[in-house]
């Protein structure tokens, strides 16, 4: 019996998969072919420079040749190369370009093909390993959250995008099935290793769960001791072994940003612009919408030498005169209004909570805000019913979800929640949820079953 559950569910697991990367490639010749994110041209072209080995370096005339395709799965883009006038890719990340040039090497379509069906095959193993390794919690429940994965179109869009946005998707699913496999399985530290391995590997793609691995550091060693009480020794081994290789990779990444831009941060340079667009989500002061050129234009108002730059030029320099501006005027923000400060954090920390209640049009139509506002306010109460039943019931997803929850909160919860920040942990609100039904019904059966025992009696 227990065998036959076993092929029963390796089954299950199997036509997820299937049935996932069939609606993927149905979708992505059918409707959602010309997804790009703005840098998906940069890419192309730094691509192109590293298969001609010139290094991670791009080309103006290349870009505009590729964004002329009306589609991502057409055209030989080899035959856009350009010698001369190659710049330095400084402003984004070099994984996605590096990973487009390997995929070339292995399958010869030289366009933006290879990258979006690597994304697709990835996205659904981890949805059939996801309902693999969670079915023993609930079956139903990971069935449920595996379909809702599986048919997810906002999720399904950054799939079958090319860009960098799903990464941080990939990386969240990595670490909660890995983490929960690993420990309720009772796996070696070469796990651990593993999963650190591909959680290093991911940061070079987009970096917004970059400091995460510490807080599941935390995670890992309060369960182990707490929990299963084992000795500090192993605790220290195990973490290790998920660390190293994530440390490796951001000193690694690290030098490499510090040889391209001079300086050895290894993310984005648009940090307090992105701020800005966060105040810009809600009533403020300077009367701003989150905009890039809203907030351009608030620069330029701060500090009239930006007058001379431009937007992208700024966008480009670590560090930049723009950069410093909006920082000053963050500090100046908070000191004077820190009560809109809090009140954004604790908005933003609900809408991540609820997606429902997000209007910022990227993720879900504003203009479906009215009609899903009640559903909004059901799936908050969900949440924190599913929290609580995680909390009594089963300890390991409680501790690894409100992990991964704190760590957005704690970043993002101050600064600016999008629906690329929403997206990578929508499947454990889906989760989450479900839980919260089943807590809710197993309390009404539990005063159904008190009310009828009195009215015997």
């Amino acid at each position: 019996m227990i065998n036959l559950l076993k092929i029963n569910s390796i089954k299950i697991a199997f036509l997820l998969f299937i049935f996932s990367l069939i609606l993927r490639i149905i979708l992505f010749t059918t409707t959602y072919n010309n997804l790009r994110y703005g840098a998906a041209g940069v890419y192309g072209s730094t691509s192109i420079g590293f298969y001609f080995n010139e290094g991670l370096t791009y080309n103006d005339n290349e870009i505009s040749k590729i964004f002329i395709i009306p589609n991502n799965y057409t055209d030989n883009y080899l035959n856009f190369h350009c010698k001369n006038n190659r710049k330095t890719l400084e402003q984004f990340l070099p994984g996605p370009a590096a990973l487009l040039v390997i995929l070339w090497k292995l399958i010869p379509f030289y366009n933006f093909l290879p990258y979006i069906l690597f994304q697709a095959i990835l996205e659904s193993i981890l949805i059939g390993l996801f309902y693999f390794v969670f079915k023993d919690y609930d079956k139903y429940v990971a069935l449920i959250t595996s379909i809702f994965m599986v048919l997810n179109l906002s999720v399904i869009k950054r799939t079958l995008e090319m860009g960098d946005y799903y990464w941080p998707i990939a990386a969240i699913l990595v670490t909660f099935i890995g983490i929960i496999y690993i420990i309720k399985s009772n796996k070696n530290s070469l796990y651990l290793f593993a999963t650190g391995f591909i959680t290093g590997l991911i940061l070079w793609f987009n970096s917004i769960t970059i400091y995460l691995p510490i807080f599941i550091s935390f995670m890992i060693i309060y369960y182990y001791r707490c929990i299963t009480e084992i000795s500090y020794k192993s605790i220290l081994k195990k973490i290790l072994a998920y660390l190293i290789p994530i440390i490796i990779s951001i000193i690694l990444l690290s030098w490499f940003r510090f040889n391209i831009t001079g300086d050895y941060r290894p993310m984005r340079s648009q940090i307090w612009h992105t701020f800005f667009c966060g105040v810009g989500q809600f009533e403020n002061p300077y009367g701003i919408k989150s905009k890039d050129n809203e907030v351009w234009e608030l620069g330029k108002k701060l500090n009239s030498d930006l007058e001379k730059s431009s937007f992208s030029t700024q966008c480009n320099l670590p560090n930049s005169p723009y950069e410093i501006t909006l920082k000053k005027e963050a500090i100046n923000f908070i000191r004077k209004c820190p009560h809109l400060f809090i009140r954004n954090a604790f908005y933003r920390i609900g809408i991540m909570i609820s997606p429902f209640l997000y209007r910022g049009g990227d993720f879900i139509p504003s203009s479906l805000f009215n009609i899903l506002l009640p559903i909004g306010i059901v799936a908050f109460i969900l949440w924190f019913s599913g929290m609580y039943y995680l909390f009594r019931r089963q300890n390991l997803i409680f501790w690894l979800s409100a992990t991964i929850y704190f760590y957005f909160f704690a970043t993002f919860g101050w600064f600016c929640v999008v629906g690329r920040v929403i997206l990578p942990f929508l499947f454990i609100n889906a989760f989450v949820y479900l839980f919260g039904i089943k807590y809710l019904f197993l309390e009404f059966k539990k005063v159904k079953f008190n009310v009828s025992i009195n009215t015997e009696s």
